[in-house]
């Protein structure tokens, strides 16, 4: 869903555009009678133009209907093409071979729904232009076909609809590249968690909900017991290995709502929404007693976990100052012994 920023981005670029169209037409009106002696309707249809653009113009700086800006954009784009089109010779004028593109148009500057509309407005237009193209007055000069009308009618309305699907296909691919982006941006390559930056994204609408909410929020700062001797021991390797399957191990033994990273090296951080301290002691005991009946690696390793644990406090409190209290508890419970659960204070 878009943000506020490319919402703003987007009315500016929209409004740009349709005061770059006024002046075009403008121009148009003005200088064009001096280049070339086109028919009185030719004036007659730029002069509704001028109108039509100005009425959106109105409509989208004065933010009149804002949801709809792009699409009332792009049907005023085709209003005030088809009509030369239809002075022109209609499915036999040259311009035509411009209407397959704006599908395209559509899709990139609006997206699926501004593609499709277009599509079956096109589509409809060429449809009624070829079956009553011996009624279209081709100011041009050129001798009607009937038979040149339906073949070229024909391949508009296919390359139109052809255009529509290759948009809906373009907007696909490119939202699953952009999710794909979006995930490596916030996922652990390693263990396929989420990454500090994933991190920071969840625990501050975390933090906001509890703020707002005024629920609690707990944190479980974990650290593995002695992992730099595996590494050293085993080799870097089995280390990955070992961090892929706790990291499983962790993730699977969490409630569905609880939030889980890679803190960094052989940390790991877990956020427990509208939990309080008592209960994350609870989860912590659990998640400490399952790493220890597992063995990891096709070495069968035995290892263990360190645990902080703190709340959120009611003033104040905010991601950096619960990561240091849990940092802080994680220390000390290093230093009783290792494979604990310490709470803050």
């Amino acid at each position: 869903m878009p943000n506020n920023t490319q919402v703003d981005l987007n009315h500016k670029l929209t409004l740009r555009i349709i005061e770059l169209s006024i002046i075009t037409i403008f121009f148009a009106l003005i200088f064009r009678p001096l280049i070339v002696d086109l028919p009185i309707q030719f004036t007659v249809i730029i002069l509704l133009d001028l109108v039509i653009v100005t009425a959106l113009y109105v409509i989208v700086r004065f933010y009149i209907l804002p949801k709809l800006e792009i699409i009332l954009s792009l049907c005023t784009a085709v209003i005030i093409l088809l009509p030369t089109l239809a002075l022109s010779g209609g499915v036999n004028s040259q311009a035509a071979c411009i209407l397959p593109l704006c599908p395209i148009f559509a899709a990139l500057i609006g997206g699926y729904r501004e593609s499709l509309i277009i599509t079956i407005i096109l589509a409809l237009g060429v449809i009624l232009a070829t079956i009553f193209s011996q009624h279209i007055t081709d100011l041009t000069g050129e001798i009607h076909s009937q038979q040149k009308s339906i073949d070229r009618g024909f391949w508009l309305t296919i390359s139109i609809i052809f255009s529509g699907v290759f948009g809906r296909f373009f907007l696909k691919r490119y939202a699953e590249l952009t999710q794909q982006l979006k995930n490596e941006n916030i996922q652990d390559p390693l263990t396929g968690l989420f990454n500090r930056r994933g991190l920071n994204l969840h625990f501050s609408t975390e933090l906001d909900n509890a703020n707002t909410a005024n629920l609690p929020l707990s944190l479980i700062l974990i650290d593995i017991d002695y992992f730099k001797k595996i590494n050293d021991m085993y080799g870097h390797d089995i280390g990955d290995v070992c961090l892929i399957e706790i990291a499983n191990t962790l993730s699977q033994a969490i409630r569905k709502n609880d939030i889980i990273a890679r803190f960094g090296g052989e940390e790991f951080i877990i956020i427990l929404p509208n939990t309080a301290k008592r209960d994350a002691a609870v989860i912590a005991d659990t998640l400490k007693t399952t790493i220890e009946k597992q063995k990891f690696s096709k070495f069968s390793l035995a290892l263990t976990i360190t645990q902080g644990l703190t709340e959120r406090h009611q003033d104040n409190d905010n991601a950096l100052k619960m990561i240091k209290r849990a940092d802080k508890a994680l220390y000390r419970g290093k230093d009783k012994g290792r494979n604990c659960v310490e709470l803050s204070e």
